[in-house]
């Protein structure tokens, strides 16, 4: 699964949880502490679901891919 893109307002790089993939989004919010969660304002209005694209970069690099990768024995 490849890993999303930023949404970048006034410099700041985010990621709204409600459009990542299915799968991410349960994972990522049942990992991530409630003080993460931020709101932005963007000209389509307030957005509440949002963190910090670099504590998803983390996670996805760090705690999602090494999940996600097959285990091989030989």
């Amino acid at each position: 699964m490849q890993k999303a893109f930023p949404h970048i307002d006034q410099g700041t790089g985010y990621i709204q949880l409600s459009r990542l993939p299915f799968n991410q989004s349960i994972k990522l919010r049942n990992w991530l502490p409630d003080t993460s969660m931020v709101t932005i304002k963007s000209a389509e209005g307030l957005v509440d679901d949002c963190i910090q694209y670099s504590e998803y970069e983390y996670w996805f690099d760090f705690l999602f891919s090494e999940a996600s990768e097959p285990e091989f024995e030989i």
